[in-house]
C-alpha cells in the first residue's frame, strides 16, 4: 500500500494561511453587515406600524434602531445642511438637513434625497416652511459612513450655507451651527410636505441583506478553494 506526504514547504504556509485567515474574516463582515441590514429593516417595518411619540431628543437613539415620533418646532432654512455622497437611480446628489427650533434645543430633520448640478451645487431650491411645523417621522442614530477619511470639512471657520457635510457627527453639527445639537436625526416621513425623495428603506439600506449575503458566500468559497488547492497541491504520494 502506498503512502502519502503532505510537507508544504514553509513559504507555502507563509502565504495560504494568511489569505484564507482575510478571506474568511471578509465573509463574516458581510455575513454580519446583511444581519445588521434586516435588523434596520425590521426596525422601518415596526416604526411604520406604531403610533408616534413625542420626541425626547435628549435621550440619543441607541444602534440599529427606528422610534415614529413626532415634535413641534420651527425650521431654520437660512442654515442648512447638504449631506455629500448620496445616490439615488444611479444620479449623484445630496439629502438635505434642515435644523429644526425645539422647545428643547435644536434637532436636524433629514428631509429627502436631491439631485446635483454638474458644478456640484443643489439642483433645487431648499424650501422650508416658516413658522411652527407639526413635524412627524423616524427618530435614528446618524448616519456612518463605512470607512471614514478626511475630505469635506464638517466645521469651517467660516460656514457658508448650505453647508456641504461628509457624515458628521453630533460634535461637528453643533460646531458647524454654533450650538449644541441632539444627537439623533429625524427622516421626515414619507407623505409630509416640504420634503424631496423620500424612499427611507432605499437609502437607509443602501445594499440589501440579500447581496451581503451572496458576498459573504462568495468570500467563503474562495476560502475553500484556497484550502483545497493548498492540500491538493502539498499532498503527494510518498516514494
Amino acid at each position: 500500500m502506498s503512502a502519502w506526504r503532505f510537507r508544504p514547504p514553509p513559504w507555502a504556509w507563509l502565504l495560504a494561511l494568511p489569505l484564507a485567515a482575510l478571506l474568511a474574516t471578509l465573509g463574516t463582515w458581510q455575513l454580519r453587515r446583511g444581519q445588521d441590514k434586516e435588523l434596520l429593516r425590521a426596525e422601518l417595518a415596526r416604526a411604520r406600524a406604531e403610533a408616534p411619540a413625542e420626541l425626547d431628543a435628549s435621550v440619543p437613539p441607541g444602534p440599529l434602531t427606528l422610534r415614529r415620533v413626532r415634535v413641534r418646532g420651527t425650521y431654520e432654512h437660512w442654515r442648512q445642511l447638504l449631506l455629500d455622497n448620496q445616490s439615488h437611480g444611479r444620479v449623484p446628489g445630496y439629502r438635505v438637513w434642515t435644523p429644526l427650533r425645539t422647545e428643547r434645543g435644536l434637532a436636524i430633520v433629514d428631509r429627502g434625497w436631491i439631485a446635483q448640478n454638474p458644478d456640484r451645487s443643489a439642483a433645487a431650491s431648499l424650501l422650508a416652511p416658516a413658522g411652527v411645523q407639526d413635524v412627524e417621522g423616524y427618530w435614528r442614530p446618524l448616519p456612518q459612513p463605512g470607512l471614514r477619511l478626511d475630505g469635506t470639512p464638517n466645521c469651517p471657520s467660516a460656514p457658508q450655507f448650505p453647508l456641504v457635510v461628509s457624515y458628521p457627527t453630533a460634535a461637528e453639527l453643533a460646531c458647524a451651527l454654533g450650538e449644541p445639537v441632539a444627537d439623533g436625526l429625524l427622516l421626515l416621513a414619507p407623505d409630509a410636505g416640504y420634503g424631496y425623495v423620500r424612499d427611507w428603506e432605499a437609502q437607509m439600506l443602501g445594499v440589501p441583506p440579500e447581496r451581503h449575503y451572496g458576498y459573504a458566500a462568495q468570500w467563503y468559497a474562495l476560502c475553500a478553494t484556497l484550502l483545497v488547492l493548498f492540500v491538493k497541491l502539498n499532498l503527494k504520494r510518498a516514494p
